[in-house]
């Protein structure tokens, strides 16, 4: 029994060891074997202005924005703005019902009137009141003047024994009565003078006049006209709905130039300045558009602990719409011009420390060391290990090895 089971073993060692040479011999040497040439994607090295500077994302807005509602309540009779219509300045937006506003303006024409006349009827009263005062004091005047004549001869006749006392007392009744109604005379034509009147007539014209100004003002407010020349960008209500003051009816923007709000930390904002040219970028129309500083503010917003800026970006032809995304970079105006070689940031690779590009000569790829200085959202300053015109390997790289072979594909 034991010598069977030594037996079994002894066969299935050799046939393992025979199966074991047999895989080995069939396996073919590669020792010869050709290395594949690794698709990869090239651009050059060339000399661009590169600057160091904050990245930002944004919208764009309209510079203008002007919610239009009357100026009084009303029913909307008629509805001339449309959605995405251009408006001029000064054309009709929308108008209200005018029929109880015409009646508003022919009541204060009537009352207007009426006031004019009650001026014009005091006016003539006065000017008869006065020239019968006068008339009047002219008469006590002379009343007065032999009233006094007249005493005084009965004086002197008193005096003589010639008249009794009670017929000279009569006689100086009669100058006292003629000096009061002297008095009175000259008070009379007093009033008259001041023509108190008149002033309470002028007063009543003066409160019509007001009172017909804003009835025409009234009227002239329910025709709403553009503030702004712009595009209609909402409309808030239908021909026949009541409007109010609180409630715009019209909005209207106006779209050229446009403006980003962007918000700089301390170190970034003593660096610009107002009329300082940038570039925004916008992805959804794949371009890059010159753009101008024109607002800084000198105080920081507490909240953001940043300060805000504006950027007035240009749209003449309305290409750009509002709520666009924008990327933006805020460089120093000293970095402005600055040019060097500079190559798509995404060719660089790094390795313990130190920074690498595959450059291609040939149809080999050179592993070459190089050293960067300024870089932007998209490009990096090389200043050693790279010329301008060198062909440098942005996509496929991590396929590569120093000598690797080649073949160039077209870039996306």
């Amino acid at each position: 029994m034991i010598k069977s089971k030594w037996s079994m073993s002894l066969v299935l060692v050799a046939a393992l060891a025979v199966t074991g040479c047999t895989q080995q011999a069939a396996t073919p040497p590669q020792e010869n074997q050709e290395e594949k040439p690794v698709p990869v994607q090239i651009a050059a090295a060339a000399n661009e202005s590169v600057s160091s500077g904050a990245g930002y994302t944004g919208k764009l807005a309209p510079s203008q924005e002007v919610k239009v509602a009357p100026k009084a309540g009303g029913k909307i009779t008629s509805l001339n703005a449309k959605l995405g219509q251009h408006v001029s300045k000064g054309s009709v937006l929308f108008t209200l019902d005018q029929d109880d506003l015409r009646n508003a303006l022919k009541q204060a024409e009537a009352q207007y009137n009426v006031a004019v006349a009650g001026l014009n009827q005091s006016n003539t009263s006065t000017e008869q009141g006065i020239d019968q005062a006068k008339n009047g004091l002219a008469q006590a005047e002379r009343a007065l003047e032999d009233a006094k004549r007249e005493a005084a001869r009965s004086a002197q006749l008193f005096s003589e024994g010639a008249i009794s006392a009670q017929q000279n007392e009569q006689v100086q009744t009669v100058l006292r009565n003629a000096e009061i109604g002297y008095n009175n005379a000259k008070l009379g034509l007093d009033s008259a003078t001041k023509k108190s009147g008149v002033v309470v007539s002028e007063a009543s014209v003066n409160q019509a006049k007001v009172a017909l100004a804003n009835a025409r003002e009234q009227l002239s407010n329910a025709t709403v006209t553009a503030p702004i020349s712009g595009y209609v960008s909402q409309v808030g209500a239908q021909v026949g709905e009541m409007s109010s003051m609180q409630t715009p009816v019209v909005t209207l923007v106006n779209t050229n130039p446009l403006v980003v709000k962007a918000n700089l930390a301390e170190d970034q904002i003593t660096k610009i300045k107002v009329g300082q040219q940038t570039q925004i970028e916008l992805p959804a129309l794949d371009k890059k558009i010159d753009a101008t500083i024109t607002a800084v503010s000198p105080v920081m917003d507490q909240m953001l602990k940043a300060y805000p800026i504006e950027i007035t970006v240009p749209n003449p032809n309305n290409e750009l719409k509002s709520d666009m995304v924008v990327n933006l970079t805020i460089l120093a105006q000293s970095n402005q011009e600055k040019t060097g070689v500079a190559i798509p940031r995404k060719a660089l690779f790094d390795e313990n420390g130190k920074s690498y590009v595959y450059k291609i000569e040939g149809d080999v790829a050179k592993k070459i060391e190089v050293v960067t200085g300024e870089e932007s959202a998209e490009l990096m300053e090389i200043t050693s290990g790279v010329t301008a015109g060198d062909q440098i390997v942005i996509r496929g790289q991590t396929l590569l090895k120093d000598g690797s072979k080649v073949t160039i594909q077209k870039t996306d």
